[in-house]
């Protein structure tokens, strides 16, 4: 459930609730709520008052992603005096008391823009304290940066970071060494997308790329695609990540 509502940093799993940012704080209630509501109606006030408006747009449309697609299996009903995060939540019946009119809406996610560009290794430091594993950097790494485009206040801000490696004893084969999306940006797909895009640019120049992963949501993105095919599965993981599974895909 806290992969659900963009809450998807495993270091910050672990961490007690007092010294979460606003925003993590904001996404363990939401997730709390929909488990303690799962089988009904849950209502939620105050919706998004106390998180920065960018967080509040990105949670609610990783919320509303959940809703849509029967992961979390409830009615939601957000109470909030903020109309910025409309689009974005997509919510089906709108009641503005402030006008006592209540609508059918049929709205539409604003999209999301990126643009991946090779970056250097020192940037990785802004995204290291996020990561599951160890924070440290192969010294023959590729890095990558995804940046915010479009029409976004937030024009070029960094919100997914990625290293790819050579893959030992192969040539023109890369895997994914470290891939990590910041928190406020988490629930949405941009660190599947990030990782579809540098996997098609290397495919369509004749690498092969793969990723071995125990994130759960890496690993059900991989699961889901058509394009990302399985090629070892640890149910009991590794040395770095016992007890949970770790499977490798390889991108075709």
């Amino acid at each position: 459930m806290l992969t659900v509502v963009g809450f998807s940093s495993p270091p910050s799993w672990i961490k007690p609730y007092s010294v979460l940012s606003n925003g993590e704080q904001f996404r363990c209630d939401l997730a709390r709520a929909l488990l303690d509501g799962s089988r009904g109606l849950v209502v939620f006030d105050e919706y998004t008052s106390v998180v920065d408006r960018n967080v509040a747009k990105i949670a609610s449309a990783a919320l509303a992603k959940g809703i849509k697609t029967s992961k979390i299996p409830c009615r939601f009903v957000a109470v909030t005096c903020h109309y910025d995060i409309l689009d974005w939540l997509e919510p089906d019946w709108v009641l503005d008391t402030a006008t006592g009119c209540v609508s059918r809406r049929l709205l539409r996610r604003p999209s999301i823009e990126l643009d991946i560009v090779r970056c250097e290794r020192r940037l990785w430091h802004r995204f290291k304290t996020h990561h599951y594993l160890s924070g440290e950097l192969a010294k023959n790494c590729r890095c990558y940066v995804a940046l915010l485009s479009g029409g976004c206040k937030l024009l070029g801000t960094p919100v997914a970071f990625c290293a790819l490696i050579p893959q030992h004893g192969f040539e023109r084969w890369y895997r994914v060494s470290r891939i990590v999306t910041l928190p406020d940006y988490q629930g949405v797909g941009i660190g599947s997308q990030f990782l579809d895009a540098l996997a098609e640019l290397y495919v369509g120049q004749d690498y092969r790329f793969s990723i071995t992963a125990s994130h759960p949501s890496v690993r059900s993105h991989c699961q889901r695609s058509e394009h990302w095919k399985a090629t070892s599965v640890k149910k009991t993981g590794s040395n770095r990540s016992r007890g949970r599974a770790v499977v490798s895909f390889e991108y075709r």
